[in-house]
């Protein structure tokens, strides 16, 4: 017995053990919509368009595992975290601090006034509306995601699209004595 399984002490002549189980599918928690001290809650809301949030700028909001949904937030809010959403957009008048959000699928974030941050992390598919007069300030950090792309809305209601980029490339410079990353362009 040499090898992987005993490195890892593997016994080839012991039995598994039987399969657990299977369970009916997750279980489905119910709709929360609540305002707790400072924090506003806004969890498992599925094919709700027409959730409305009236804030003060003391205040954040919290999305849980939304789905196919649209959150309207009225007023100046402190921060805004989406985790875990499908296909769920959100519209705000103004940030404090700023907007995250995380381990996220085909979201949309329109920002009626302005943000200074935008961070976007483990997130597949964002696509981000901001103010052109107001949007230019806004800074975007983005950690292992794809296809983000930020709308530079013009008061006659048309906007310019641009992509934030996806791949880079590392290389040593020998003149600094450090790796180097930049942005990856692809010709053709």
């Amino acid at each position: 017995s040499s090898g992987i399984n005993a490195e890892y002490g593997v016994n080839k002549n012991k039995k598994s053990p039987a399969p657990a189980a299977k369970s009916a599918g997750p279980v489905q928690k119910p709709p929360k919509l609540q305002l707790d001290g400072k924090k506003w809650s806004c969890e498992y809301q599925n094919g709700v368009k027409d959730i409305v949030i009236e804030a003060q700028v003391s205040q954040s909001l919290y999305i849980f595992k939304c789905v196919d949904s649209v959150i309207s937030v009225k007023g100046k809010i402190n921060s805004i975290t989406l985790d875990n959403c499908k296909k769920t957009a959100i519209v705000v008048d103004s940030l404090v601090a700023g907007i995250d959000a995380v381990n996220c699928t085909s979201i949309k974030i329109q920002v009626n006034d302005k943000t200074p941050i935008l961070n976007i992390d483990k997130t597949d598919g964002c696509q981000v509306f901001v103010q052109k007069s107001t949007g230019l300030e806004t800074q975007f950090v983005t950690a292992k995601s794809s296809e983000v792309n930020v709308c530079l809305l013009e008061e006659n209601g048309e906007y310019t699209e641009s992509f934030i980029a996806e791949q880079f490339i590392t290389k040593y410079n020998a003149d600094s004595g450090k790796f180097v990353t930049e942005l990856y362009e692809v010709v053709g």
